[in-house]
């Protein structure tokens, strides 16, 4: 099986930076408590303070912010329980064109968190992908305009994020995560 697996969200913790950065050390304000209780797609959506907010996408937009991302809990042994159940993993990535050394960081993170797997390898940048082959996008936010052109080929399995469940556009989806089983994934 050839798995599309999206890098923000699954395995990098893109939302967890942004809140550790913005309201741990910058103190900035948020109509949440965490990332536990995030409702918006888009943590910016929870900044109540224009300013605030203005700056944080800024932030995001310098060079670095890709390369400085945790991993997610869970993903190193989930890829490697995946690898070695004979599954294709190809890395999904968007791009932030905003950012000048988004694509270049999203390597090097691959490359330094997930040595020896060959992720790095395998990563594709683009922005619309339904137009890459495989069998299952795993991806915390997919499009659903990738799924009603009719172009993509894989299945959506949604990895499940407060933001993403229950009243969600999402809900109706699979959901899946790094502590449920494997065959859930591989036969979505």
């Amino acid at each position: 099986m050839r798995l599309l697996l999206d890098m923000d969200g699954p395995l990098a913790d893109f939302d967890g930076w942004f809140w550790h950065v913005m309201s741990e050390l910058l103190c900035y304000e948020f109509d949440v408590e965490g990332v536990h209780e995030q409702t918006a797609r888009y943590f910016t959506d929870h900044m109540p303070v224009k300013e605030q907010r203005d700056h944080a996408r800024r932030l995001v937009e310098q060079a670095g912010w890709f390369d400085q991302l945790p991993v997610v809990d869970g993903a190193h042994e989930g890829v490697e329980a995946l690898l070695s159940a004979g599954v294709e993993i190809v890395v999904c990535t968007k791009p932030l064109e905003d950012n000048p050394t988004c694509r270049t960081d999203k390597w090097k993170w691959l490359k330094r968190n997930f040595p020896g797997m060959g992720l790095e390898k395998s990563m594709i940048l683009a922005p619309d992908k339904s137009m890459i082959r495989g069998a299952v996008l795993l991806d915390d936010a997919p499009k659903l305009r990738w799924l009603a052109r009719g172009v993509a080929e894989w299945s959506p399995v949604v990895f499940t994020a407060p933001y993403n469940v229950t009243g969600s556009v999402w809900e109706s989806l699979p959901h899946w995560t790094w502590g449920d089983p494997i065959e859930g994934l591989m036969w979505s």
